[in-house]
């Protein structure tokens, strides 16, 4: 008897546990489907170029940082535009990816991504393709779960990163700072900065000034002390900093918002800083033991979804236990850092600074 087909495929931002989430799936599809995964997420779809997937094959590379499947964000599918804007589909790009979704003989789709691949994924739903979606982000961004895998090993990462800067700081009696990603939401500053023992975190969701920063640090009995800032902070007193790495972009880049805040402190007597931009190393190498159970659960999840028949729904992590949510809620708006919120506030408590 021959298999049913089913395509899995990532899009978007690599990030650790891509590989983790292929293999479990695997797993629990193989003995009932031909498992397809197709190349560079949808486009692979778009120009039918795909794997034949075996847990022998997977299996060799489930804890492996990045992707086998490889991945992109820009392309025929490059939905999200600016600073979280999204826009639709070309009506021609949709025709073409149903049609070779139908000749391919495909049951539906498995696919693994963020905001920007979920959006595509709704949009392709509505088209008539059958999706399941397991969430993706180092970002922690998805609105409709608790946690997405890779989020937690980028926490790791920074953390590693604020405990050796704290002892060169400390030897110097310098502030250190140190720029994380995120874009628009700060939950690798904030979570990173409290595994780390940040004096100050600054993230998008509260404002701040470079003045005001200042004012704090000279405060300190202490001259050295580690300062956290999301790339999407924007200062009061400034402009949101953004990137330009030349060639053609469909995202607006963020990045540099540290290496302002630490010209403007070497300015002032009393205070000597430096900056460091963690950049991409929070998002290459092995997913940490969270990420990896975390992963495999959304692949096995993934699965059960989808021989369940529900499509258009998304694995979810929420109040300790692994369910579902429709991916239109996932993407109904971007889930940010709450102000007023306990994690915040106790961070406060601590006496950390949040530039408010």
């Amino acid at each position: 008897m021959t298999k049913k087909r089913i395509g899995f495929l990532n899009s978007g931002g690599d990030c650790p546990g891509l590989n983790t989430v292929m293999d479990a799936a695997v797993r629990a599809l193989c003995s009932d489907y031909e498992v397809l995964g197709f190349y560079k997420g949808f486009e692979g779809i778009f120009n039918k170029e795909y794997k034949i997937l075996t847990p022998e094959f997977t299996t060799r590379y489930k804890f492996m940082g990045g992707t086998v499947l490889k991945s992109v964000n820009r392309g025929h599918f490059a939905v999200k535009v600016g600073l979280g804007e999204t826009e639709s589909l070309a009506k021609e790009v949709v025709e073409k990816t149903v049609k070779n979704y139908k000749e391919l003989d495909l049951e539906g789709i498995i696919a693994v991504g963020g905001d920007g691949t979920l959006t595509v994924a709704k949009q392709l739903s509505e088209a008539g393709l059958n999706i399941v979606a397991v969430p993706k982000s180092i970002d922690n961004d998805l609105y409709g779960t608790d946690f997405t895998f890779g989020f937690q090993t980028a926490v790791s990462i920074a953390g590693e990163a604020l405990d050796r800067l704290e002892t060169t700081g400390y030897s110097h009696d310098r502030v250190m700072i140190l720029e994380v990603m995120g874009r628009n939401a700060g939950w690798i500053g904030l979570f990173a900065g409290i595994a780390g023992g940040a004096n100050a975190i600054l993230i998008p969701e509260i404002p701040f000034s470079f003045e005001g920063v200042y004012n704090f640090l000279k405060k300190r009995p202490k001259k050295n002390a580690l300062v956290v800032i999301s790339e999407g902070a924007k200062p009061l007193d400034g402009d949101l900093k953004t990137k330009d790495i030349g060639g053609v972009s469909s995202e607006v880049l963020l990045g540099g918002v540290g290496e302002s805040l630490t010209k403007f402190l070497n300015s002032k007597p009393e205070i000597e800083a430096r900056n460091t931009a963690l950049g991409h190393i929070q998002r290459g190498g092995s997913p940490n033991s969270f990420d990896r159970i975390l992963s495999r659960l959304y692949g096995v999840q993934a699965a059960n979804l989808f021989k369940q028949k529900k499509f258009g729904y998304m694995a979810s992590y929420h109040h300790g236990q692994i369910t579902e949510v429709k991916i239109e809620d996932a993407v109904a708006k971007l889930k940010t850092v709450e102000p007023e919120g306990s994690i915040v506030q106790m961070a406060k408590d601590m006496g950390i600074y949040f530039g408010d």
